[in-house]
């Protein structure tokens, strides 16, 4: 029986609840295998430092001054602690397993990984399933809660649909893309398992200008203006960064006089002091992602 992309979220559960279906190929698990070997490799493998340049992954980056410096600076950024670097690799795995569970499942999965471009500048797609191109994610809770409850495309704090609109804009010519007129992110909870797709139409604007303006503007000499203004820290009349600008991981080279404290909840970062916090502060010379 031919599967439909509307049941696949029921059909993954159907395969957690219920083991493989019948028929299936156990050929298939050491497909599966090779895949999860092939991301080990990537990730603890060479440590040959890439030189960054645009992607599709990264054009809808809200902040342009966070783009200009990746491209520019990247011997800036913050090092990775390795326990963001672990939640990164548990990413991957878990996004590898959901593709993996829809195959179980009886959904048609091609076109992994296929390289797309848009005016020079590359990207890989995940997956195309069942004739819809897929962006397969994987999320905090709270940052699930708005894939399924179709918030994105007021609060896309990551650019993720400006990432699914590239990918769609270039399956238009391709074949095994059928369904054209829109993408979806499927998506796993990290911490609690939940599984949903969310869909979302093709939007009708010259993509390709986006391209040629992100491309012009990480070329200048100087970044562009700063896109999040700091905030009041309560009533003390010190000035924080907000939570875009906390996770930035050039938020030192933005702000070069910037102060972080360590509240119990939480590293509060501060650009102006106007009252001392009665907490510790912690060294500038150590490196802090949010």
């Amino acid at each position: 029986m031919v599967k439909h992309i509307d049941t696949l979220v029921e059909d993954i559960y159907g395969v957690l609840e219920n083991g493989f279906p019948e028929g299936f190929d156990l050929g298939q698990i050491p497909d599966f295998g090779s895949r999860i070997s092939d991301l080990v490799i990537s990730r603890f493998g060479s440590r040959d430092e890439v030189k960054p340049t645009l992607r599709m992954s990264n054009i809808g980056t809200p902040c342009n001054r966070k783009l200009w410096y990746t491209i520019n600076r990247p011997e800036e950024k913050e090092p990775f602690r390795p326990e963001v670097l672990m939640k990164f690799f548990f990413g991957d795995i878990l996004e590898e397993l959901l593709l993996f569970l829809a195959e179980v499942a009886g959904h048609k999965v091609e076109g992994r990984q296929d390289e797309q471009e848009i005016q020079g500048v590359k990207g890989h797609r995940d997956a195309v399933i069942d004739g819809m191109l897929v962006d397969v994610k994987s999320a905090s809770t709270y940052s699930f809660n708005k894939f399924k409850n179709h918030e994105l495309e007021e609060n896309d704090p990551f650019g993720y649909i400006d990432q699914l609109q590239s990918y769609l804009h270039t399956a238009q010519d391709d074949p095994i893309v059928t369904i054209k007129d829109r993408a979806g992110f499927l998506v796993i909870d990290k911490t609690l398992g939940h599984i949903c797709l969310d869909i979302h139409k093709k939007k009708d604007f010259p993509i390709e200008k986006l391209y040629e303006y992100k491309k012009e503007m990480v070329s200048r000499e100087e970044p562009p203006a700063r896109r999040y203004d700091p905030e009041p820290e309560g009533k003390s009349g010190n000035l924080k960064l907000g939570l875009q600008c906390s996770y930035c991981d050039f938020k030192r080279t933005c702000f070069p006089t910037l102060r972080t404290f360590l509240y119990s909840n939480k590293p509060v970062h501060l650009v102006h002091v106007e009252r001392e916090p009665k907490v510790p502060e912690l060294n500038t010379s150590i490196s802090t992602n949010g």
